[in-house]
């Protein structure tokens, strides 16, 4: 209804523009003024009653009887062609022509009518022609075949639609790729998971067994197969944690509560409960911390886990006499922290992925020594997400054969 009348509106506000515009004319053109009331009262009328006759005519709901867009607007040039006969007729009898000179008027009519209907049709072709390509393009979409975009032709709606649907088709395959990497890594995470389940599932099976049967002759033995049953179940119940922590930071459920933290005491910490497992790998361990970082915005407890990640991926790939650094300074509003290793370093075709989860570069397939980090590939992943959870960012660079530098930021409290 309310579109009705607004349209209504509009077609009465055009039918007054387009009077005055007439009568302006026929000022311009010096047509008597004593005539001018009659001419305003014959293009009034006529006008209005071809004016409502249009507006009852072109409506979707009668235009749509006639078919396509070719016959529509075949439709709307015929409508236009009569509304203009019609007032010609009126005029003609006001003038009182003569028969000879309304017959030759009426047939000069005719036929501009029908080359009107004529250009009417073959625009109505070429428009229908490009929509059609559209609509075949937004059918191969539909198909799921999003590599060959629709043809853009002129400057026009129709232009702008094939835009749109290329953006749509761009943005669908990207979709597509993007939904192709995830359900890879879910698929990988699952075998690596999997994998790093079983292994110590199944020695800590054995060792138990071995208990249970009397295998070991004395005591000492048997406290021997209980204390490495324990590891292999400590190692398991990490696995589990980082499981559980990862399937909240990709659920988005992960909410920290910031507070002011000593990043100085955080970073001593860590390289204290290191420092035996770098001894005894023959690692040098070193911290820096500048000052000026303290305090910082962080969650102590997770930020304590991302530097452990980090620590731990930094040791397990750093050979003996080989030297791991962790430092943090300030940089810009925020401060910067660092681990740097003179580890094998990463190949530039595994540097894109090393975030990803369940990845692991081939030369490190095999699962850590005891006190390592858990092998499934996980432990970076979850150090980048805790980090993303603070505010901040991680990067990391390297060079392969010299060693690696994962680097991440946090706000200064």
């Amino acid at each position: 209804m309310k579109a009705s009348l607004r349209t209504a509106g509009l077609a009465l506000l055009f039918l007054a523009v387009s009077l005055a515009a007439a009568l302006l004319a026929a000022v311009l053109l010096r047509l008597p003024a004593a005539d001018l009331p009659l001419v305003a009262l014959l293009l009034a009328a006529a006008g209005g009653v071809g004016g409502l006759l249009a507006l009852l005519l072109v409506r979707p709901a009668v235009l749509g009887w006639l078919g396509g867009v070719r016959a529509q607007l075949a439709g709307a040039s015929l409508i236009g062609s009569l509304l203009l006969l019609g007032m010609v007729l009126a005029g003609a009898r006001a003038m009182f022509l003569s028969g000879h000179d309304l017959s030759l008027l009426l047939t000069m009519l005719v036929f501009a009518a029908i080359l009107s209907v004529g250009f009417g049709l073959l625009c109505a072709k070429m428009l229908a022609d490009r929509i059609e390509r559209v609509r075949e393009g937004a059918a191969r979409i539909a198909a799921g075949d999003l590599e060959p975009g629709l043809p853009v032709e002129g400057h026009d709606e129709v232009a702008g639609l094939a835009e749109d649907f290329n953006r749509m088709a761009q943005a669908l395959g990207a979709a597509a790729g993007r939904e192709r990497e995830m359900e890879k890594a879910r698929r990988d995470l699952i075998a690596a998971v999997s994998h790093d389940l079983r292994t110590p599932l199944a020695s800590t099976r054995a060792l138990i067994e071995a208990v249970a049967d009397g295998v070991a002759e004395n005591p000492e033995a048997d406290a021997r197969y209980l204390s490495s049953a324990r590891k292999e179940l400590s190692h398991l119940s990490r696995l589990v944690d980082d499981l559980f922590e990862l399937a909240r930071i990709d659920a988005g459920g992960l909410q920290l509560t910031l507070q002011e933290s000593s990043l100085h005491d955080l970073i001593s910490d860590t390289i204290a409960s290191f420092q035996p497992q770098a001894d005894n790998r023959g690692v040098r361990l070193v911290g820096e911390v500048s000052g000026g970082v303290d305090p910082v915005l962080a969650n102590p407890s997770r930020l304590q886990r991302v530097l452990h990640n980090l620590l731990s991926n930094a040791l397990r790939h750093t050979p003996a006499d080989g030297t791991v650094a962790l430092r943090a300074a300030p940089h810009g509003d925020g401060v910067r922290v660092e681990v740097t290793d003179t580890g094998e370093g990463i190949a530039p075709e595994d540097l894109p992925r090393v975030f990803e989860r369940s990845f692991r570069a081939e030369s490190s397939r095999v699962r850590p020594e005891e006190g390592g980090a858990p092998g499934a590939g996980l432990g970076l992943a979850i150090a980048r997400g805790l980090i993303e959870a603070h505010g901040g960012t991680m990067d990391v660079e390297s060079d392969l054969g010299r060693g690696s530098r994962f680097c991440f930021t946090l706000r200064r409290a």
